[in-house]
């Protein structure tokens, strides 16, 4: 019983540097509100393979545990979010 608590324990705080990072939340909430926007066809198009590339690399930041990949990608998401802001 200690073990299977203890498994559980670690697999909760493996997960929560990724359940706090920024970009865990803020990829899906900017991909909403491009889909929402008004942008051209091409922008609208050009925008959402930068995102996917973004959250991508976002995620395999996570899966190396890479903060250079993370910080890549939340400039790319950055990026994309000033754009749509405009």
């Amino acid at each position: 019983m200690k073990t299977l608590l203890l498994a559980g324990a670690c697999v909760v705080l493996g997960a929560m540097p990724a359940l706090a990072c920024r970009g865990t939340a803020e990829y899906p909430e900017t991909a909403a509100q491009l889909a929402k926007s008004d942008l051209s066809a091409a922008q609208m198009e050009e925008y959402q393979n930068k995102l996917g590339e973004g959250e991508a690399l976002h995620r395999r930041g996570h899966e190396l545990d890479d903060s250079a990949l993370r910080q890549e990608s939340l400039k790319i998401l950055d990026d994309i979010k000033a754009k749509i802001a405009m």
